[in-house]
Formats: C-alpha cells, structure tokens, sequence
C-alpha cells in the first residue's frame, strides 16, 4: 500500500517537471529566435565612421549628419526591394533636407552580370557623380533573374543610353579602360563588409548599428532619428 501511494504522488509531479522543462524550452527556442529576427543585432560593435567613403558614390549632403552605408549587390532582390521601396522615403523624409547621405558600397557576390554593372556604376559615378542615382535606380528597375543576361555590358551600356545626361558610349571605354582598377576596388568594398560582420546583401551601418535585410522603412527611420538627437 505504501509503493503504491508513493507512485500515485510521483506521477504528478514527474508531470509537473516535464512541463517545466518543456515550458522552459519553448522559452529559449523564442529567445533564440527574436535574436536571429533583430534587423540589427550587432549594436555597438561596429562604427560608421570607420566605414572607408573614399570616392565611393553617394547621395545627399557631403556633411549631413547622419551617414548610412549601404552594401548590395545589382542582382540581388532585397537590395531591389530596398532601393524601389524603401530608400524614397529615405530620400523623400531625410536626404532632400540635408540631414541624411548614402554611401553606395559594392558587394557584388551573385556572379558575372554583378561585376559587370559594378565597373559600369564605377564608370557612370567617376564621369558623371550628378546623374549617378539615377542611373543606380533605373539598373535596379530593370533587374531579372541571376545571370540572365541583365548584367551583360551589353545589356548596362543599352540601359545606360536611357539616361539624360550620360554618354554611355564614353562609360563603355571608361570600363575597359579602368577595369583592374574598378574591380580592385570592388574586391575591397565587398572584403570590408564581411570585415564589419556583413555576409548577405543588403547590408547597412548607421551609427553603431548594423542592419541586415530589406528591412521596412520604419527601422532606418528609427535609427535615424536616434543619430539626428544625439
């Protein structure tokens, strides 16, 4: 009668234990998960002023102050969403104002058709800086599928004839003639983001902070004004 008591009691709380753990668990797993989600998990670990803006293209202010450097790649569809989506209200709300710039930053990792129209963006930003954005966008407007051709020179100097304001024929020579140098300068930028903890595209710093994804608007709009109150 005794064994048989002790069993009745222990039953309950065995089950008591294994909820406890299992509770225990789920808790964990969802921590892990909200870590792995934070569009900007490496606070504090990273600086914008130590991101290289040596010749590297941009848009608004030379000294607005707040600064976010911005690493894609011209194949990628994040950075497309991102750059159609979400960088005009950046341009509409900060950058028209004076109180953001954009750093463009090469991470051109998706294969040929991404190196391509990265020595073309080098070419259009060394000959002609004021026509530069646009160009950038219509390249992403006309993005495809990976190595499809869209990256083809080609391909970038057709696109780049749409452009007012461009001699797409003086960017082609310009290509060829500074291809070494463009590409090094590529390896560079794309060996810097990984230096920074950056491994996909896009990537961003802004302040201390690192973002990684085509995140919504409302989380650079955030950053940004914890920058401007600073």
């Amino acid at each position: 009668m005794q064994t048989n008591t002790q069993n009745k009691h222990s039953i309950p709380i065995a089950v008591i234990i294994a909820g406890v753990l299992i509770a225990g668990a789920i808790f964990y797993s969802s921590g892990k998960n909200k870590i792995t989600n934070n569009p900007y998990p490496q606070a504090g670990t990273v600086d914008i002023n130590d991101v290289d803006m040596t010749n590297e293209p941009f848009i608004g202010n030379t000294d607005a102050p707040v600064t976010l450097a911005y690493w894609a790649d011209f194949q990628c569809p994040f950075c497309k969403r991102f750059d159609l989506q979400t960088l005009p209200t950046l341009v509409n709300q900060y950058i028209k104002n004076g109180k953001l710039k954009v750093i463009f930053k090469d991470f051109q990792f998706l294969g040929p058709d991404s190196q391509t129209a990265g020595l073309a963006a080098k070419a259009v930003w060394e000959l002609y800086p004021d026509r530069y954005f646009a160009w950038h966008q219509t390249i992403f407007e006309a993005q495809d599928g990976e190595n499809s051709g869209f990256g083809s020179k080609e391909d970038i100097i057709g696109l780049t004839r749409m452009i007012e304001g461009i001699d797409a024929d003086t960017v082609a020579r310009l290509m060829d003639q500074k291809q070494a140098e463009y590409q090094e300068e590529q390896n560079e930028d794309k060996a810097e983001g990984v230096s920074f903890g950056i491994k996909v595209t896009p990537g961003f710093i802004i302040g201390s902070q690192t973002i990684f994804g085509a995140q919504p608007a409302s989380v650079f709009v955030e950053l940004i004004e914890i920058e401007l109150n600073k």
